[in-house]
């Protein structure tokens, strides 16, 4: 089995989150990645990409998730360097994708779900990002809740509440429209484009943020590194939402051009959208 070749988490922030914990909940996976560069098999999945932010960040995290006994012991060595608590159940198999960045939108394809689920998540902060089914049903315990769509969109599952919800132009395509319906719902809507920008909904506005022009094949990763930082940067720096999604975006540039947890500078633009 591979494991991803990222390097070190770099400590580039300042440590200010000591006593207040987050928790990021959804499997590990085994990815196998087809791009232009060929085909090849890794570890991954949002609790690792998370943790590789939270760990750089020195924030008090752990690790909510259910995977092979393979893949258990890989993961739980990769993130116990991170100093990131460890809470994974051992099952029948790992959570397995294929993801084909050959297309656009990737084009991603289940080959393997556990048939255990995630029943309990608790914790000051938590990050709710299932890469599949893993959360239905989970009962949450947490005074901010953050949640990735991308697993409750792929499973057709039911969206559940939350302080901030995050979805990707790769897991459902939308219009800026349909942004202020769910505005209507979430206090704080953030969908991303990957290379062409986010678009962010709070308080029935609709605003635009550019991103880094970056020729990266491989993006695997990014939206979790994008949620775990904007989480960091909105609720422990307390930033202006607009600023914390362009120090997020800075984040996941340096992450994809260094595969370590640094910031890349770039001209982030905000703009109010008319819709």
């Amino acid at each position: 089995m591979l494991v991803p070749q990222l390097g070190h988490a770099t400590h580039i922030f300042e440590i200010i989150t000591k006593g207040v914990e987050i928790t990021i909940a959804g499997n590990p996976t085994v990815d196998i990645i087809i791009s232009k560069e060929g085909v090849y098999r890794r570890l991954g999945g949002p609790i690792y990409y998370a943790s590789l932010v939270l760990g750089a960040l020195g924030v008090k995290a752990k690790a909510v998730g259910v995977a092979s006994a393979e893949v258990v012991k890989e993961i739980r060595n990769l993130l116990s360097k991170l100093n990131i608590e460890v809470q994974l159940e051992v099952t029948d198999v790992a959570t397995t994708f294929e993801l084909d960045y050959t297309t656009k939108p990737r084009s991603v394809r289940l080959v393997a779900k556990p048939a255990k689920k995630i029943r309990h998540v608790s914790g000051d902060i938590v990050i709710l990002s299932p890469v599949y089914d893993e959360l239905a049903g989970v009962e949450v315990e947490a005074d901010k809740v953050v949640v990735d769509l991308q697993g409750f969109i792929r499973a057709r599952l039911p969206f559940p509440d939350a302080d901030i919800i995050h979805l990707s132009y790769d897991d459902m395509q939308i219009t800026p429209r349909e942004l202020v319906s769910m505005g209507k719902r979430w206090p704080i809507v953030v969908y991303t484009l990957g290379e062409d920008g986010a678009f962010l909904v709070k308080g029935g506005e609709v605003y635009y943020m550019n991103s880094a022009k970056l020729n990266v094949p491989d993006t695997t990763g990014s939206g979790d590194v994008f949620l775990a930082a904007l989480t960091y940067f909105y609720f422990y720096k307390k930033l202006d939402i607009l600023e914390a999604v362009c120090e997020a975006s800075k984040i996941v540039a340096g992450f994809l051009l260094t595969k370590t947890i640094t910031k890349h500078e770039f001209g982030c633009i905000k703009q109010v959208v008319q819709v």
